[in-house]
């Protein structure tokens, strides 16, 4: 028996015994041929660990992501959604019941009105650099910033001065009772890192199914020269390649990574799992981790923290399948 103890970005979970066949088997049917059975979620993690989905779909409309959920809720089976696969760490054991991967992802900018309408699949990255070649201000700071839009409404993504909270209108969800409505963003309470979503009981929380950007013109030119110096930040002090992103969230008036740096953990490995030399907020996969040397390399660098400096760090990645 396997519990999810937290869920990702933009997702429901419910139940914590493992299902019996039969009743898979009745989902797998309902859902339609486009449905794997065992399929590692390594595949859809930045992490590039986690072990096997008993059933995965993915959802390239929204319709069909509505109707996935629907059909998982009222099997009364454990379920959860992924959308780009950051911040999350999914256990070697894999996750029980339904996976669904969100990759609907369609934009509409509507220029005289300052806004973009987004479905919540889109990679955030993406969304930034197409508002700053229309000339449009407000998503700079997501310039190469990974994750999905759906997981950026729930964790209120944010870096450089600027999140999601800033800039949202409004977004489109799919309630736990399995209807739509739209909320605006006085309705999501954001907070550091957190959003209402967020705070809600894992099985009661709300998808993201779209969202409503508010952005300002600008000008085009020094709009793409803030967007490239925000890229190259990244890509000079962030480490490429397979890592979740910002393992822990940053302690009143301290930073993370500088608290693991000074703690001697840079480059630190367990396994397969490094800290990075780049960031010490950073874990890496550098060939062969397993979730466990991930969980490991985190509950030894908050050992250390805890021990040298007596700050707790809170995970800002959140545990799935554990």
């Amino acid at each position: 028996m396997r519990s999810t103890v937290t869920v990702s970005p933009a997702c429901d979970s419910v139940a914590d015994a493992a299902p019996a066949r039969v009743t898979l088997d009745a989902l797998a049917e309902s859902l339609g041929p486009s449905v794997r059975r065992d399929e590692a979620l390594k595949r859809y993690t930045a992490m590039r660990v986690g072990g096997p989905a008993d059933l995965l779909i993915v959802c390239e409309h929204v319709d069909d992501l509505v109707r996935a959920v629907r059909l998982a809720r009222s099997s009364g089976l454990p379920w959860r959604l992924l959308g780009g696969g950051c911040n999350v760490l999914v256990s070697d054991a894999g996750v029980r019941g339904l996976v669904i991967v969100n990759r609907a992802a369609r934009m509409q900018f509507e220029l005289n009105k300052g806004m973009v309408r987004v479905e919540a699949g889109a990679l955030l990255a993406v969304l930034a650099r197409e508002a700053v070649e229309r000339g449009l201000t407000g998503l700079e700071w997501a310039a190469g910033l990974p994750g999905s839009v759906g997981g950026a409404v729930v964790g209120n993504a944010g870096a450089f001065e600027g999140d999601i909270a800033g800039v949202l209108r409004s977004a489109t969800l799919l309630g736990p009772d399995g209807e739509i409505v739209e909320r605006s963003v006085e309705w999501f309470e954001f907070e550091y890192r957190l959003s209402r979503i967020k705070r809600e009981a894992v099985n009661r929380r709300s998808v993201v199914l779209s969202a409503i950007l508010g952005l300002q013109r600008g000008d085009a030119q020094a709009l793409e020269r803030r967007a490239n110096e925000i890229l190259e930040w990244r890509q000079t002090r962030h480490p490429a390649g397979a890592t979740m992103g910002s393992t822990f969230k940053n302690p009143p008036g301290d930073h993370a990574g500088y608290l693991i740096e000074q703690a001697g953990l840079r480059g630190y490995r367990i396994g397969g799992a490094q800290v990075s030399e780049l960031h010490g907020n950073f874990f890496m996969n550098v060939g062969g981790a397993t979730a466990a040397d991930v969980l490991a390399l985190i509950e030894y660098a908050q050992a250390e923290v805890r021990r040298r400096f007596g700050v707790e760090l809170e995970l800002e990645i959140e545990l799935v399948g554990w």
